[in-house]
C-alpha cells in the first residue's frame, strides 16, 4: 500500500495556491496584445470566460488615457485578470483589421465582451475615465441577467419596472447607441404621469434621461415644479430644468428648423413665460434669441439682444459676454441691413468694453472689425483689427 507524506502534500499545496496567486497581475489589467483570433476563441470556450477585447488605433488619444488611467487601478486589473481573457487588437493592423470589419467596429476606443461562442454579449464605446463607471458597467458583462444582451431580451420580453429601465438605458448610452436609447426613452417618458416625479427610484430615472424640453413630460416637471420639489429637493429639480433647457440652447443655436419644430419650440417658450423657477430671464431670453436666429426673424431678434444688452438679462449666466459676442458675429456674417448691423456694432462695443481678459477681448475686437467693415467703416475696422492682434498678443 502506497503511503503519502502529509508535511510534503500540504507544502506542495500551499506552492501551487501561491503560485496560482502570483499569476494575477494587481498593477494593470495583463492583456495579450493582438493573439491569433481563434486561439483566444477556443481559451473561451475551453474555460467558460468571457473575452475582453480593447479595439483601440495608435492614433486614439482616448485609448492611450484609458491604458494609462484606467487599465492601471488596481480594482479594475483585479476583477479583469480573474474575469476575462484579456485581449487587445490594434484595428489598423493585421488581424484587428478583419475583426474591426467583423465585429463591426467603427469608434475607438471600442471595448467588447465576448463569449466562448463568439457573440458580442456587452459593449463600451468610448474612454469612461471618471470614478469607478467604466469598472461596474463592466461587471455587469458577467452578472446574470444585466449584460448588454441580455437587459435587450428582457426589454423584448416587456420588462419596464424602473429598476430596469435604468439599467438598459445606461447600457445603451454605454454602447453608443443614443439614438436608441432617446427612441425608447420617449416611448417610456410619455406613459410618466406627475406621480412618477415624485417617485424616487422614477426620479433617479427622469434625472438622468430626461433630455428635451420640448416633450410632454418636460411640460409636466416646469408646471408642477412646486410639487416635485417637494419631493426631491430645490436643487435637484431647478438644477435639471436648467441643465436641460442650456443643452438645448447650446445644441440648436445655429441649426436650422423645420414647421413641426417651430410649433414645438414656441409652445415650450409659452410654457416658460407662464412658468416660475430660478433664471427663467435669463433662459427666455436665450432660448428667444436662438428661435429668432433659427426662424430668421432678424427685427425681433435685434431687439431682443438690444434688451439682453440694455437689463443685463444674462446676469448669473457663465458667459454672458460671449454670448453677446456670438450674435454680434452673427449679425456681422448675415445681415445686410445697416440699421440692424449698427445695432450688433452697439452690442460688440458692449462687449470690448466689459472684457476682462486679453484674449476675450481679441475676439470680441475681431468681431466689432469685422460689423465696421461691413459698414464701410475700413480705417476704424483697420483699427480693431490691430487692437484684436494687441490683446492677442498681451493674452500670450
Amino acid at each position: 500500500m502506497m503511503k503519502f507524506s502529509i508535511v510534503p502534500l500540504a507544502a506542495f499545496l500551499v506552492f501551487v495556491s501561491h503560485a496560482h496567486t502570483q499569476e494575477i497581475r494587481y498593477d494593470r489589467v495583463d492583456f495579450k496584445e493582438n493573439p491569433n483570433w481563434e486561439s483566444t476563441m477556443d481559451e473561451a470556450r475551453r474555460t467558460g470566460k468571457v473575452i475582453f477585447l480593447d479595439g483601440y488605433t495608435t492614433w486614439c488619444a482616448p485609448c492611450k488615457r484609458m491604458d494609462r488611467e484606467v487599465f492601471t487601478r488596481p480594482e479594475v486589473a483585479n476583477f479583469f485578470n480573474q474575469k476575462f481573457i484579456n485581449v487587445k487588437y490594434d484595428m489598423e493592423m493585421g488581424e484587428g483589421r478583419e475583426l474591426k470589419t467583423q465585429l463591426g467596429i467603427g469608434v475607438f476606443p471600442t471595448y467588447l465582451f465576448i463569449a466562448g461562442n463568439g457573440q458580442v454579449v456587452h459593449r463600451i464605446i468610448g474612454a469612461h475615465l471618471e470614478g469607478n463607471e467604466f469598472l461596474d458597467y463592466s461587471k455587469m458583462a458577467v452578472t446574470p441577467g444585466e449584460s448588454y444582451l441580455e437587459l435587450q431580451q428582457r426589454y423584448r420580453n416587456g420588462e419596464r419596472n424602473s429598476d430596469f429601465m435604468f439599467k438598459y438605458l445606461k447600457a445603451l448610452k454605454m454602447a453608443g447607441e443614443e439614438n436608441k436609447g432617446a427612441d425608447i426613452v420617449d416611448s417610456y417618458f410619455s406613459l410618466m404621469t406627475i406621480d412618477h416625479f415624485l417617485e424616487p427610484a422614477y426620479w433617479d430615472l427622469i434625472k438622468r434621461f430626461m433630455k428635451n424640453p420640448l416633450s410632454r413630460e418636460f411640460r409636466i416637471l416646469l408646471m408642477n415644479r412646486e410639487e416635485i420639489v417637494a419631493a426631491n429637493g430645490t436643487d435637484e429639480v431647478d438644477g435639471l430644468i436648467y441643465r436641460i433647457l442650456n443643452a438645448y440652447m447650446q445644441e440648436n443655436i445655429s441649426t436650422s428648423i423645420n414647421d413641426a419644430g417651430r410649433a414645438a419650440e414656441e409652445e415650450l417658450i409659452g410654457v416658460l413665460r407662464q412658468a416660475e423657477f430660478p433664471r427663467r430671464s435669463e433662459v427666455l431670453a436665450r432660448l428667444l434669441a436662438v428661435h429668432y436666429n433659427r426662424i430668421g426673424d432678424w427685427n425681433e431678434y435685434a431687439s431682443l439682444v438690444d434688451a439682453i444688452v440694455d437689463f443685463n438679462l444674462l446676469e448669473g449666466y457663465s458667459s454672458p459676454l460671449k454670448e453677446v459676442n456670438f450674435h454680434a458675429a452673427n449679425f456681422a456674417h448675415v445681415v445686410l441691413d445697416e440699421s440692424l448691423l449698427r445695432r450688433a456694432l452697439r452690442w460688440s462695443a458692449y462687449t470690448c468694453d466689459k472684457a476682462a481678459n486679453p484674449p476675450d477681448r481679441a475676439a470680441f475686437l475681431s468681431t466689432k472689425a469685422a460689423l465696421l467693415e461691413k459698414l464701410g467703416l475700413d480705417s476704424d475696422a483697420e483699427a480693431a483689427r490691430s487692437d484684436a492682434i494687441k490683446a492677442r498678443n498681451d493674452g500670450g
